[in-house]
């Protein structure tokens, strides 16, 4: 007996080779559809939703720049300590008489940028370069950092204090150094031209 269609569709037992075949079904049910009152949304209550929006992610944001300038000022307590001190050995032409180099230390003290500078590495015959002092809120946190380069081509290495993006110029002479003047300023703003 060939099977089509119409024969599987039916919900009677049927025989099949003398063995009794019986389909269960579940009983049908009556589906009732059930509609919902769908308010339209308004346009106020839109507005509302993206303002809330856009205050979380301003609030985000606000906590984001705070959170990395924690993280700054903690690089900044790792690298150079409170109050912020930063250190240099170079040879600039003061050494003693064993030719050891002079060492540096710039200290960021309460505002006020002191270098000290220790003559061969003796600290009996510290010199002490007073800075500018730093205006500003949280400027008692700002590292300065030291370096040399010989500038003027006098074979004496000057010494660059660098203060956030500035740089102050110290003069290199035999004895010491001394704060760079207007004059030599403009001179060796001419040189790099």
């Amino acid at each position: 007996m060939a099977v089509t269609s119409r024969n599987l569709r039916t919900n009677y037992p049927r025989q099949s080779m003398g063995r009794r075949l019986v389909r269960v079904t579940a009983p049908q049910q009556a589906h009732r559809r059930t509609q919902t009152q769908q308010t339209p949304t308004t346009l106020p209550a839109i507005w509302i939703n993206r303002l809330l929006w856009a205050g979380v992610v301003v609030l985000l944001a606000l906590l984001l720049g705070t959170l990395s300038g924690i993280f700054g000022v903690w690089i900044d307590d790792l690298r150079y300590g409170r109050p912020r001190v930063s250190h240099l050995v170079a040879n600039v032409g003061h050494e003693s008489a064993q030719g050891l180099p002079s060492e540096f230390m710039a200290i960021n003290l309460n505002r006020r940028v002191v270098v000290l500078e220790f003559p061969g590495g003796d600290a009996s015959k510290a010199r002490t370069l007073i800075g500018p002092y730093l205006f500003g809120a949280g400027e008692d946190l700002t590292p300065i950092t030291l370096s040399t380069h010989d500038l003027n081509n006098d074979a004496r290495p000057e010494l660059l204090v660098n203060i956030k993006n500035e740089q102050l110029i110290y003069i290199n002479q035999a004895d010491g150094f001394r704060m760079i003047t207007a004059a030599e300023q403009a001179s060796l703003l001419n040189q790099q031209q």
